[in-house]
């Protein structure tokens, strides 16, 4: 008999125990119209509300996530917001997934993203000024010829001076900009192909002039 009762009484509770995990889990993505905002125990942003961060727009998934990542990768929530292909954009999916069919193939959808990293000093002892050599398509594409520094300047973000490269490589374009706060270093690196950057870009420089960081 007690076993009866006390069972119902376990599911009971381990129902709102499990809910109340969910509960209290910290929600990193505000959704308020056509804008996104961001926030983890770091840092702060927006963007257009077509665009996610990574795992963190999976409530289900929110709550084994970190609150302190080194990295994170922003995208576009459709895989084919951005293609090459000219056909109807409803050839290129099938249940949330890319086709790879007679009509397109894997370069019909490209990689449009921008990615913030954190970390505590810049690779290979460079300094903010040369951060863009730290990165493996400099190391891999510098004698090649096929890695071109467009532009290197300097502007302010957040109040901190930021370091901002931009860059060529092969058909794809990257935006790479360094900031420096409290001893620690913030990588904002956005890449788009040459063909799909100018769509590209307005997102790019919206997250990035929103950007707040708070150590």
């Amino acid at each position: 008999m007690k076993n009866k009762i006390f069972l119902p009484l376990l599911f009971i509770a381990s129902v709102i125990l499990i809910a109340g995990f969910f509960m209290m889990t910290p929600s990193y993505l505000q959704l308020n119209g056509d804008v996104k905002h961001f926030e983890d125990s770091d840092m702060s942003f927006d963007m257009n509300s077509t665009w996610t961060v990574g795992q963190y727009d999976d409530a289900l998934l929110v709550p084994f996530l970190s609150g302190h990542p080194s990295s994170i990768t922003l995208a576009p929530t459709s895989k084919t917001a951005y293609s090459y292909y000219n056909g109807s954009i409803d050839d290129l999916t099938a249940n949330g997934t890319v086709l790879n069919t007679s009509t397109t193939n894997a370069t019909d959808v490209v990689i449009v993203q921008t990615e913030i990293t954190r970390m505590d000093k810049i690779p290979d002892n460079l300094t903010i000024d040369q951060a863009y050599k730290s990165d493996s398509l400099y190391k891999v594409m510098e004698n090649t010829g096929s890695f071109v520094l467009d532009n290197s300047t300097t502007l302010t973000i957040d109040g901190k001076t930021a370091h901002q490269f931009r860059y060529t490589v092969t058909y794809t374009q990257y935006v790479d900009t360094w900031i420096e706060s409290n001893g620690h270093y913030y990588r904002i690196l956005s890449q788009a192909p040459t063909s799909v950057f100018p769509a590209a870009q307005e997102q790019f420089d919206y997250t990035l002039n929103s950007l707040k960081i708070k150590n």
